[in-house]
């Protein structure tokens, strides 16, 4: 009997040395290999998650003779009986991943159309342009050249927000419903500045992450709940995250930062007709929930729903109750 314990206790032993021996191969081996493949390999994976369980394909359009490229995720069974629900994301990686816990439960109820924006995933354009209107114009553009002659519902998200707002002011016939979830729309010049200086730096450089210190404090800043993983997660597979999204056009995604924070909103800033449904975490620290109510009693045609203990991140925090509030709006279910 002891004898079989001991075989046992070295057995352990010698296994416990194995898996860390086999850890610090992985580790050694990935920090000193260049090639992001984890995170390419996760990236395909979601792909394939996107066609096989969402039933949704790649579509890529070219705009103004080639100077812009605007990649969609597009559901490859439209059903004139379903809503087109258009959807914006925000900083923080190319579609798929800010919306990974979404678009299986929503591509059920819509047809859905989500582009990456201009700059970010695949989308790309030789413009020098940076402005929320470059933006809003290649969305449109593509939209219009996969067949959308408007009356769309949009729902947007943080950076999205400010696309989707241009939209619905220039191209009004195009946005039926809208819905703004965490987006500083509306903030002067002087209000973006004074909250973004809260988190020190240069909050362009926050928003597009040089190495996994700066992505930990975009989590951190983004979400309340849920971060824990952070702690865990090596910053060899974050230093490939930062490669796979930002490296291609870094200098891009930091001039549209920089645009965005700089520029000040004009006086009709308000004037939007279409029926907005604005929604927001309590524990918002990007645009504190004072913009929330701000918004809502400047939009006529609005209504606000305020998620408790969620921060700016709903789309990661709280995406069933995003999709329920998303859903009920939109086809009109109470």
């Amino acid at each position: 009997m002891a004898s079989m314990k001991l075989i046992l206790h070295l057995f352990y032993r010698y296994i416990s040395i194995a898996i860390s021996l086999f850890k610090s191969l992985v580790l050694c081996l990935f920090d000193n290999f260049d090639y992001p493949i984890l995170i390419k390999l996760a990236d395909a994976f979601l792909s394939l998650y996107f066609i096989t369980f969402c039933d949704l394909r790649p579509i890529t359009v070219d705009l103004d003779d080639g100077e812009s490229t605007v990649h969609f995720w597009v559901s490859g069974h439209r059903r004139i009986s379903r809503r087109d629900l258009v959807m914006l994301h925000g900083y923080g990686g190319n579609s798929k991943w800010q919306f990974i816990h979404q678009v299986s439960d929503l591509s059920k109820s819509f047809n859905l159309f989500i582009p990456d924006l201009v700059f970010f995933g695949k989308s790309y354009s030789r413009n020098t342009e940076r402005t929320i209107e470059f933006q809003a114009r290649s969305i449109v553009g593509g939209l219009k050249r996969l067949g959308s002659e408007g009356g769309l519902a949009v729902y947007s998200i943080s950076y999205g927000g400010f696309v989707a707002y241009r939209i619905a002011k220039i191209w009004p016939e195009m946005i039926e419903k809208l819905v703004i979830v965490s987006s500083g729309v509306g903030f002067t010049q002087q209000q973006k500045m004074t909250e973004m200086k809260k988190h020190g730096g240069d909050v362009s450089e926050i928003l597009v992450p040089r190495n996994p210190r700066d992505l930990r404090m975009l989590v951190r800043i983004s979400m309340n709940t849920g971060i824990a993983f952070l702690d865990w997660l090596p910053d060899f597979i974050l230093s490939q995250f930062i490669t796979v999204m930002y490296e291609t056009h870094r200098k891009e995604l930091v001039e549209l930062a920089k645009n965005l924070l700089e520029r000040e909103e004009d006086a009709e800033f308000y004037a939007i007709s279409q029926k907005t449904l604005i929604i927001w975490g309590d524990k918002d620290e990007v645009f504190p929930l004072e913009h929330a109510r701000r918004l809502h009693r400047h939009l006529p045609n609005s209504s606000l729903e305020i998620l408790k203990d969620i921060g700016h991140g709903v789309n990661i925090e709280a995406p069933t109750t995003l999709n329920n509030l998303i859903t009920s709006f939109v086809l009109d279910v109470s």
